[in-house]
């Protein structure tokens, strides 16, 4: 290769300001989609995330913007039932609130239908086309949210709810009760009816004690549908609305769902129990939808994703897309978008070395073609070398991930190598090239080093059974599992077992801090939205169900065996150089637990820094904020691993 040809060098601020394709929806007819597009930030501290809507015609393959401008942020494109129009969510007339408009799809000017203080979410047409429903936790259209100055703790929370406007008189009703906050739902075929997941609580820790409720749009009468033992999410109905189908598992995030597929009747009392209609599924559901008397769902497998059909009387699944290194719906929900037909379907799908594309395919012939080419910039850069491996833990549990080489790797060398433990526990690692914040292993491989992505018990792919494997005993059967993963690569001769750094953020934050306690075998660590004192998170953190869930027990009946999984009861143990960040207002895991181990650490006289980024919550939003991280994270595993700036 002559030097004009050599690959470009990555660089944070390229990869932070690529725009994604997000939320696929096919028009009725097939002909048409639409998506959201935009980065993964704020632009700076008082300017938030802009995304516009685009077209693509599937005919021609043209793409072009069809909504939106250079200053407001507009989302949730939905196809009217005939194709005529599209409503979507935009903050055009006001940048702190969200409304729900409708524009004919031939052209016209887009029409406001609600006036809310506060924001509008996940619009749905009603059957007629003539209304839609959407969520809200704004009392009503005159009245502005509560003043948080003074806060008074669980006292006057807004309560999130459905609501319906008319497309013609803009009349705005709510449909479910006032005391009963709403995490998620679904229409039913007919429009008659709603099913929610919700609970009596306005809370982020009710989602992990919410239930099935059922209500009537003409009347509001609620009640409740079966009791679920799991967290609940994606409910849908049936055709001929007599059944809804839902998923429900061990799950650590609201939105982040999987487990098996259930089942229970809309006349169900709250005594009777849904019905489990994948018991012993060796993959993991994220995503279904009901397609005819079949069950259509998307999930996760051990090398990929795939799109599956369950007959839910005779249990019969058969595997209609398979996608093995490579992901169906990128790294969110195995979505899929179906047309009216319910055999055309879009989506978008990339793997590690190809970037998401919207494709288009059918459920019929499982064939998918390749709709755009929104990522061709990256083609002037080294492709990724990513390879997926499979490993027996020290207790003979199976256990899998994937490893990207550095760009240089030459066979028979070592590299030193960044372990990265994911976050949730209930995710795991897919297929993808990645893009933002989170995407700077690529600067890493440009740099000489590897990057192990493992997917230890607790993650998705394996089935219900494997991703509820760690309750109760968060940093134990995991940590082993990634322990074993490590000595695999090198006992293979691929990794430098002098040169070993390791990150994680959120739960993967909280196994990099356990794991400078439980081992010395890193030379640097990184530590990011790290819970590191389980007694003292439980005490100030928003979402206590996630603790107590996970763990098995709640704090104040077994503490004991909350504080044998905290890293700061074994902090003496620590000798590793160990970098914290946190975000300022992150309320799933207070910056305390970032400072109580800092203070630990400074006190043993440990190498260590520790980096609050203000206005930040759990996942970082400002541009400047993730280029900062990335840019601290890399410097830091450079230092210790003695690599030197290309």
């Amino acid at each position: 290769m002559t030097d004009a040809a050599a690959p470009k060098h990555w660089t944070m601020e390229v990869l932070l300001d690529f725009r994604v394709p997000f939320d696929i929806q096919l028009s009725p007819d097939g002909q048409q989609v639409t998506f959201s597009y935009g980065t993964g930030h704020k632009i700076d501290k008082d300017t938030p995330a802009r995304r516009t809507i685009w077209l693509l015609n599937t005919a021609t393959r043209h793409v072009r913007r069809f909504i939106g401008d250079e200053v407001s942020s507009s989302t949730a494109a939905r196809w009217s039932p005939d194709g005529t129009q599209l409503a979507f969510v935009s903050d055009r007339a006001n940048r702190k609130e969200s409304q729900l408009y409708v524009i004919p799809f031939g052209g016209g000017e887009a029409e406001r239908l609600t006036d809310r203080r506060g924001q509008v979410t996940n619009p749905t047409w009603l059957p007629d086309g003539k209304a839609l429903v959407f969520e809200s936790s704004a009392p009503d259209s005159e009245k502005a949210l509560p003043s948080p100055d003074p806060v008074v703790e669980d006292e006057a929370l807004p309560f999130n709810r459905v609501w319906q406007v008319d497309t013609s008189h803009r009349v705005v009703r709510p449909i479910t009760p006032a005391d009963l906050h709403v995490y998620e739902y679904c229409l039913s075929p007919d429009g008659q009816w709603l099913a929610l997941v919700a609970a009596p609580q306005a809370t982020s820790e009710a989602w992990y004690y919410a239930q099935l409720y059922i209500t009537e749009i003409g009347s509001g009468v609620t009640r409740q549908l079966g009791t679920i033992a799991h967290q609940i999410g994606n409910p849908v109905f049936s055709p001929d609305g007599q059944q809804l189908a839902f998923i429900a598992g061990t799950l650590s995030d609201q939105g982040a769902v999987a487990g098996d597929i259930y089942a229970i009747a809309v006349a169900a009392t709250p005594d009777i129990q849904a019905e489990n209609l994948t018991p012993g599924l060796d993959h993991s559901p994220t995503w279904l939808t009901w397609n005819g008397s079949r069950i259509i769902y998307g999930a996760r497998q051990v090398n990929g994703t795939r799109i599956s059909r369950l007959d839910p009387v005779t249990r019969q699944l058969e595997t209609l897309i398979d996608c093995p290194a490579a992901a169906i719906g990128n790294t969110g929900p195995q979505r899929i978008s179906l047309a009216a037909d319910g055999q055309t379907f879009a989506t978008v799908i990339g793997s590690f070395t190809a970037p998401i594309a919207i494709c288009r395919g059918r459920l019929d012939s499982g064939n998918i073609e390749t709709l755009t080419d929104l990522f061709a910039e990256t083609r002037h850069y080294a492709a990724p070398h990513v390879e997926h491996l499979e490993w027996l833990s020290a207790d003979g549990i199976p256990v899998e991930g994937w490893l990207q080489f550095p760009n240089d790797y030459q066979p028979g060398s070592a590299f030193p190598l960044l372990v990265m433990p994911h976050g949730g526990p209930s995710a795991s690692y897919v297929p993808h090239f990645g893009v933002g914040a989170w995407a700077w292993r690529h600067l890493l491989a440009d740099q000489g080093i590897g990057t192990f992505m493992p997917n230890p018990r607790g993650s998705w792919g394996r089935g219900e059974a494997y991703q509820s494997a760690n309750v109760g005993d968060l940093g134990g059967g995991d940590w082993l599992d990634i322990v074993s993963g490590i000595d695999l690569l090198i006992g293979r001769g691929l990794v430098d077992a002098e040169r070993l750094a390791i990150f994680g953020w959120s739960y993967g934050g909280y196994l990099t801090a356990w794991a400078v306690t439980q081992t010395r075998r890193f030379k640097c660590a990184i530590a990011g939205a790290a819970i590191t004192n389980m007694e003292s998170n439980y005490g100030v953190v928003s979402i206590r169900g996630w603790q107590s869930v996970l763990m098995g027990s709640e704090l104040y009946d077994q503490p004991e065996a909350h504080r044998a999984r905290s890293p700061l009861t074994f902090v003496r143990n620590v000798s590793t150089p160990t970098l914290l960040l946190h975000g300022e207002n992150d309320s799933d895991v207070p910056r305390e637990q970032s400072l109580e181990l800092y203070t630990a650490l400074k006190a043993l006289k440990i190498e260590t820094q520790c980096v609050i980024y203000p206005r930040e919550p759990h996942g970082f939003q400002e541009r400047a904020h993730q280029l900062d991280m990335a840019t601290r994270a890399i410097a830091w595993i450079r230092r210790f691993l003695a690599v030197q700036t290309p």
